[in-house]
C-alpha cells in the first residue's frame, strides 16, 4: 500500500551504506561478505480512512457519527434497498474496516464488495476499498475505488489524496500530482496531501516547487507540529539533515509532547553521528509516548553505534515487548549480535525478521553472512540465493557467494559470482578485491594484483585488501613491495593479526630474522588481547594455531586448532589439524579430524582430501582412493593430484597420468610431479618439458621449478645445463639456503671445487643449522 512515506523510503535506501561485517565486526576472514543495514527506520503514516458510523477511532483518524439520511420519497421507492439490506450491508462494512484494521485486506475487499451489493454504496465505502485494494498491491483497482468515491462526492479530499498515492506507487507521479492538487484544493492546509506532493516533486527531480509545497505547509500554520515534522522529513529526504534538525526542533518548540517529532530529531541527528544528542531525543520521544517502538528501535542502535551493546539490546527488546512484529527491531537486534559475534543469537534474530518479511533481500543476506562467519560456508549459500530471488540485481549477494565457494577452496567456482556482481555493479569494489583474491589463489597473481588494486583505488582503507596484495606480490617474488603493502594494512588496522604474521614472514625471507621475530610477537600479543575480550572467537584461536605451527609450537598449535574446530562450523580447524598431526607421523590420529570434517561438511572437498591424505598415510589405498575420488567430484582442483601422487607412490605410473588427465590447467606442483611420473617411465624429453612448462605456469613456485630441472638435469649427467637453471632459481630467490646448495653440487659436478665452496658458505650463512650444507662443506675441507 502506498502511504505518504514509501516514496521517501524509496529515496533512504537508495543511499544505504553497505558494511563490510568483517571490518565492523572485527571479523578476522578475508573475503568476508557485507552487511547492508538500514540504520533507522523511516516513520510511515497510516493511509486516511474513515469508518461511518461508529464511535471511537479506527487507523488513527476519527470515526464520525453521521445524520439519518434523507431521500426524495420516488427515489426511495426506485432506488434504497430495504432497510434490512442497509443494515445487512452497514455491518458489513464495519466488518471490513476491522479487516483492514488488522490488515487483512483480502477479507476487507470482500466485506466491502458484499456490502456494495446490500447498497451500501457511499463515497467512505468506495475510499476504504480502494485502501485494501492498495494494501494487496491492486493499485489500478484502488485508482477506480477513490475515483467512484470522488464520483459520490466531489469535496472528499482523503479519497483524492488516496488516489495520487495509488498513482505514485505505480509511477505515475504527474497524474499523482493532479490528485494531491485536487485534495489540495478541497482542503488548503491538508498537510499530509502538500507533504506527498513534495516528496512526488523532489522524486521527478523539481526541488525548487517541492521546497515551494514545503513552504506553504509551514505557512499555512506556523505553530504547527505537524508540519514542521513534515519539512523535516522532506529535508532529511533532500539530504539537507542540518536544516532537518532545525524543523524538527521548531516542530518541539511548537509541541513538546510530540513524541513523532522528538523522534524525526533523533533520526536526523543520527545521520549527522551526533549520536549523544540523538539518544537525548529519542529520551524525549519515548517520555512523551512511552510506547513508541520506533523510538525505542533507534535509540538502540544508536546505542549500537557508540558501542553500548547491552544497552541497544535492551532498547530492542522494549520495542519489541510494544510490537512483537517490528521488523526493523528484529532486524538490528540480530545486526547488533551479529557485530559482537553472538552469531547464533544473531541467526535467530534475523530469522524472526524474515517470518515477518520474506522479501527484503537484505535479511536474506546478513542471515547468509550471520552463517558465513560461522564458518557454515555451504549453508550460507542458499540465504544468498534467496536474496538474489527477491532482487536479482543484489550485487552484494553475487559477491557473497563468490566469497563462500572461495572459504571453500572453490576458487574457479567462485569467478562467476564475482563477475556477475561487477557486472551489475561494475565500481563494486569488495568485488574486485574479492575476485582478484580468488584469481590470486588459483596462480594468476598478475591478473589478481591488478583487480586488487583497482579495489584498493576506490577504497584505500580496507586493510584486508592490503592484506591481499601483499599476497600476490610476495608470490610473485615481490618482497619489498608486499611488505609496505602489510605496512599499509598495519596503519589501518594496528590489531591486524594476520598482517603482523604474514610481515613476520616476509622479513624472514628477506634475512631480518630479528624483526621478523618482533612481528610474531606482537602477533601473539594481539591474538591473546582478543581472545580476553571474545574467548569463544573461533577464527582468533584458528588464526593462532597457524602462527604457533610455523613456530613450531605444535602442541599450542593442536590446542588452538582443536579449540576452533569446536567453536566453529566450518572445516578449516579440522583439516589444518589432520594436515599438523599427519606432518608429525601421526596418521591415525589425524584421520580423527579429517573424519569428522567429511562427516559434518560432506559439500566441502577439503574434508575429503584430507580424509584422502591421512588413508594414503595409513596405507588404506581403497579409501584414500574413494576419498580423493569424492573431493574431486566436489570441485577440489587438488584432488587429481593428490590420485596421481598416490598412484606414482606404489608404482602405478599410467594410473597416475591418467589421474591427471583432463585437467584444463595443471599447476606448477602437479606438472613437477608429472615430471617425475615420465622420468620413472623413462620418458626424459616429457619430463623435461613438463619442468619447462612448470617454469612458464601462472602459479607460484618458479624457483623450485628451476630448481628441480636442475637436479633432474644433474642426474642425466648434464651439470652445465643443470647450473644455468639453479642461477635462474637463485636469481628469483636470493634468501633460499636449499638453492645455494643445489648450486654447490652442481658447480662440484664441474670439479669447480672453489666456486662450489662459496655456494656452501652462502647457504650455512642463510641456514646455520643446515646439515646437509655443512656435511658438504666439511667434506670440501678434508679434500682441500
Amino acid at each position: 500500500m502506498f502511504r505518504g512515506s514509501s516514496i521517501a523510503l524509496d529515496l533512504l535506501k537508495a543511499s544505504v551504506s553497505r558494511v563490510p561485517m568483517g571490518v565492523a565486526s572485527g571479523a578476522r576472514p578475508r573475503g568476508c561478505p557485507y552487511l547492508t543495514l538500514t540504520t533507522r527506520v523511516v516513520k510511515c503514516r497510516p493511509m486516511a480512512l474513515i469508518a461511518e458510523p461508529h464511535r471511537g477511532t479506527f487507523m488513527g483518524a476519527p470515526f464520525l457519527m453521521r445524520g439519518s439520511m434523507v431521500f426524495p420519497l420516488a427515489v426511495a421507492l426506485a432506488t434504497v434497498p430495504a432497510t434490512e439490506d442497509l443494515a445487512r450491508g452497514e455491518a458489513e462494512f464495519l466488518r471490513g474496516n476491522v479487516h483492514c484494521d488488522a490488515r487483512e485486506f483480502a477479507e476487507a475487499v470482500a466485506c466491502y464488495e458484499r456490502a456494495a451489493k446490500f447498497g451500501y454504496d457511499d463515497h467512505v465505502m468506495w475510499n476504504n476499498r480502494g485502501v485494501a485494494l492498495d494494501g494487496l498491491g491492486r493499485h489500478e483497482d484502488a485508482i477506480a475505488a477513490y475515483t467512484r468515491a470522488m464520483q459520490r462526492n466531489a469535496a472528499y479530499e482523503i479519497a483524492a489524496y488516496n488516489l495520487g498515492n495509488a498513482y505514485a506507487q505505480l509511477g505515475q507521479f504527474d497524474e499523482a500530482l493532479v490528485a494531491y492538487d485536487r485534495a489540495l484544493a478541497i482542503k488548503p492546509d491538508y498537510p499530509d496531501a502538500l507533504f506527498d506532493k513534495a516528496m512526488v516533486l523532489a522524486r521527478l527531480g523539481r526541488a525548487k516547487p517541492a521546497l515551494q509545497a514545503y513552504e506553504a505547509l509551514v505557512r499555512s500554520d506556523g505553530a504547527n507540529a505537524v508540519a514542521w515534522s513534515k519539512r523535516g522529513e522532506f529535508l532529511e529526504e533532500l539530504n539537507k539533515v542540518e536544516e532537518a534538525v532545525a524543523a524538527y526542533q521548531a516542530a518541539t518548540v511548537a509541541d513538546p509532547a510530540d513524541a513523532d517529532a522528538w523522534t524525526g530529531l533523533g533520526d536526523s541527528l543520527y545521520a549527522l553521528e551526533r549520536y549523544e544528542e540523538a539518544v537525548e531525543a529519542y529520551d524525549r520521544a519515548i517520555a512523551a509516548d512511552p510506547d513508541n517502538e520506533e523510538a525505542w528501535n533507534n535509540k538502540g542502535f544508536t546505542f549500537f553505534m557508540l558501542g553500548i551493546h547491552d544497552e541497544a539490546l535492551a532498547c530492542y527488546e522494549k520495542a519489541l515487548a510494544i510490537n512483537p512484529t517490528y521488523k526493523q527491531a528484529w532486524y538490528n537486534k540480530g545486526y547488533t549480535f551479529h557485530g559482537i559475534h553472538r552469531l547464533e543469537e544473531a541467526v535467530a534474530a534475523y530469522q524472526k525478521a524474515i517470518e515477518l518479511d520474506r522479501g527484503d533481500e537484505v535479511l536474506w543476506n546478513n542471515l547468509g553472512n550471520a552463517l558465513y562467519n560461522l564458518g557454515r560456508y555451504d549453508e550460507s549459500i542458499p540465504y544468498f540465493e534467496r536474496g538474489l530471488e527477491v532482487n536479482p540485481e543484489y550485487e552484494i549477494a553475487w559477491n557473497n557467494i563468490g566469497n563462500a565457494l572461495n572459504k571453500m577452496g572453490r576458487h574457479a567456482e567462485s569467478l562467476k559470482y564475482h563477475d556477475k556482481s561487477l557486472e551489475i555493479k561494475p565500481d563494486f569494489d569488495y568485488a574486485l578485491y574479492a575476485k582478484g583474491h580468488a584469481l590470486d589463489n588459483l596462480g594468476r597473481h598478475e591478473e589478481g594484483l591488478e583487480l586488487i588494486g583497482q579495489s584498493l583505488e576506490l577504497n584505500p582503507n580496507y586493510d584486508h585488501a592490503w592484506m591481499a596484495k601483499a599476497e600476490a606480490l610476495h608470490r610473485l617474488g615481490r618482497l619489498e613491495e608486499a611488505r609496505d603493502a602489510l605496512n599499509n594494512a598495519l596503519i589501518l588496522n594496528g590489531e591486524y593479526e594476520e598482517a603482523w604474521v604474514f610481515r613476520g614472514k616476509i622479513l624472514e625471507e628477506m634475512g631480518n630474522a630479528l624483526e621478523a621475530e618482533r612481528c610474531y610477537d606482537e602477533a601473539l600479543q594481539c591474538f591473546r588481547a582478543s581472545l580476553d575480550l571474545d574467548p569463544e572467537n573461533a577464527e582468533l584461536h584458528y588464526h593462532r594455531a597457524l602462527l604457533l605451527e610455523d613456530l613450531e609450537r605444535v602442541d599450542e598449535a593442536i590446542d588452538d586448532y582443536a579449540a576452533a574446530a569446536s567453536k566453529s562450523h566450518s572445516a578449516e580447524a579440522l583439516v589444518r589439524l589432520s594436515a599438523l598431526l599427519l606432518r608429525l607421523g601421526r596418521p591415525a590420529d589425524a584421520l580423527v579430524p579429517a573424519d569428522e570434517a567429511r562427516s559434518r561438511h560432506p559439500a566441502d572437498p577439503r574434508g575429503w582430501l584430507a580424509a584422502g591424505r591421512a588413508f594414503a598415510a595409513t596405507g588404506r589405498g581403497a579409501e584414500a582412493i574413494e576419498s580423493f575420488e569424492k573431493a574431486k567430484a566436489s570441485g577440489a582442483g587438488e584432488a587429481s593430484l593428490e590420485l596421481a601422487r598416490w598412484h606414482h607412490s606404489i608404482g602405478g605410473d599410467a594410473e597416475a597420468l591418467d589421474a591427471l588427465k583432463g585437467e584444463a590447467q595443471l599447476s606448477s606442483e602437479a606438472l613437477l610431479l608429472r615430471a617425475d611420473i615420465h622420468a620413472a617411465l623413462g620418458r626424459t624429453d616429457e619430463a623435461l618439458a613438463d619442468h619447462d612448462a612448470a617454469i612458464r605456469s601462472p602459479s607460484e613456485g618458479r624457483d623450485l621449478a628451476y630448481r628441480r630441472k636442475g637436479q633432474r638435469l644433474l642426474d642425466l649427467g648434464r651439470p652445465k645445463e643443470a647450473i644455468a637453471a639453479f642461477d635462474a632459481a637463485l636469481g628469483l630467490r636470493p634468501t633460499d639456503p636449499e638453492a645455494w646448495l643445489d648450486a654447490a653440487r652442481g658447480w662440484q659436478a664441474l670439479g669447480q671445487t672453489a666456486r662450489a665452496r662459496k655456494m656452501l658458505d652462502e647457504a650455512i650463512r642463510l641456514d646455520p643449522q643446515n646439515v646437509e650444507a655443512r656435511r658438504l662443506r666439511s667434506e670440501a675441507a678434508v679434500a682441500d
